[in-house]
């Protein structure tokens, strides 16, 4: 795992003259959102844009495929590469050029190796299948999803993309973070000390006169 100082510094040997680019990967349900979101009021009041991958979904008809052998068909995979628009993504975050951080988070935003050069500080999150399918029940439940179709979805499908196109992506990471409930205070260390380090470059310091 890379230091936070040789993170900041490969940055400055990049030019240092575009925003600060993190990338945030991890399972689902593993506290992406919620880490992007930490950094983001760390952060303040640099300007921040938090970018999900979810918006580069392709259409449901459009994604590949998973046989279903409960309900007996072919149902969208949304958790591998092809299940996002690659090109639009890309585009997208080449082109940000404003402002002073970009985070990008998702699934699957380590597997990309355009996304991948793009990012200055490249992160994990860690977490127990255990722990990411229950708080991922708990979330799909307050939308319009029922226990049995997360539940099926999951064991058909979610944990095998996972293992295939999403751990893999960890050997990407400059920074490891662990997601699990009982690491909230040394997920919250690494957090503020990754903002403190942004901050206090000197790059930034007329953003924070």
């Amino acid at each position: 795992m890379r230091a936070i100082a040789q993170v900041l510094k490969a940055w400055d040997d990049r030019g240092a003259v575009r925003p600060f680019f993190i990338g945030i990967g991890g399972g689902s349900a593993a506290g992406k959102s919620t880490l992007a979101g930490e950094l983001a009021e760390h952060l303040a009041p640099l300007v921040v844009e938090v970018v999900n991958q979810d918006r580069f979904f392709k259409k449901p008809a459009e994604m590949p495929t998973y046989f279903s052998a409960i309900n007996q068909g072919d149902r969208p995979a949304y958790n591998e590469p092809d299940s996002f628009k690659r090109e639009e993504m890309v585009s997208y975050c080449r082109g940000l050029n404003s402002g002073d951080v970009v985070i990008l988070e998702g699934i699957l935003v380590l597997w990309f190796a355009e996304l991948r050069a793009l990012m200055d500080c490249k992160i994990y999150i860690d977490a127990d299948a255990d722990e990411r399918i229950i708080r991922r029940i708990r979330r799909n439940m307050k939308s319009l999803a029922d226990y049995d179709s997360i539940t099926d979805y999951y064991l058909e499908s979610v944990r095998f993309q996972h293992e295939e196109y999403n751990a893999p992506t960890r050997e990407y990471a400059d920074m490891v973070i662990p997601g699990g409930m009982a690491e909230t205070a040394e997920r919250r260390q690494i957090a503020e000390e990754l903002c403190a380090a942004i901050a206090a470059h000197p790059s930034f310091g007329c953003s924070r006169a």
